[in-house]
């Protein structure tokens, strides 16, 4: 397998699985019958005098195809001092390869396991990604991705209240089969976001 292969699918393997505000995410996937694992910590800045957020989670991506992933996580959300568990899970399909750009419509849903109700029943995330390797260990992504709160949106405590549209900008360094990346995002809501990934 060469660099940039290996590369693009580690990248792959960084989508989030709970759909507070960052993508984590190429447009690459990772191939059939590949893994990987993800640990992550991001900071969600909603703003107008609104708490922080803090959420943790780890991650398994499974290729089910050469075109699409399949991603399941648990994690927690805290703000002022309350920490809700929630499970998530959704996929990334590519559309297309133009040359180096590639890309993909990514998809997650989570849902609350406590403080049910202090968050929507079902927060999805749906977005499209664009990404591009700049070398054999670098590659970057962005794109725009969006927060739909499902049922019960007035309780804006967990999840938000209205549905946000972000950007992302992330970028992802190879180092064998580990991988370390970073994402901000920026719209409705702002993210920051560092991990680490395992491909095996």
């Amino acid at each position: 397998m060469s660099r940039a292969i290996l590369t693009a699918a580690l990248v792959s393997l960084l989508a989030a699985a709970h759909a507070d505000a960052q993508v984590l995410t190429t447009a690459e996937t990772l191939g059939k019958g590949k893994s990987g694992v993800l640990v992550t910590d991001n900071v969600i800045v909603p703003g107008e005098g609104i708490a922080n957020l803090n959420v943790a989670y780890g991650q398994f991506v499974r290729g089910l195809t050469d075109r699409f992933d399949l991603y399941a996580a648990a994690g927690a959300t805290t703000t002022e001092g309350s920490t809700q568990a929630w499970l998530g899970g959704g996929g990334n399909l590519r559309l297309a390869r133009i040359r180096k750009l590639t890309l993909s419509f990514f998809t997650v849903a989570s849902v609350p396991l406590n403080h049910r109700d202090q968050a929507c029943q079902v927060l999805w995330n749906p977005a499209i990604v664009a990404s591009a390797p700049l070398n054999a260990k670098l590659s970057i992504y962005s794109g725009i991705n969006s927060l739909v709160p499902i049922g019960d949106r007035a309780r804006g405590i967990f999840t938000p209240p209205s549905t946000k549209v972000n950007v992302p900008i992330g970028a992802m360094v190879a180092l064998g089969a580990w991988g370390v990346w970073g994402e901000a995002d920026f719209g409705t809501l702002r993210a920051f976001g560092v991990g680490l990934s395992r491909m095996f």
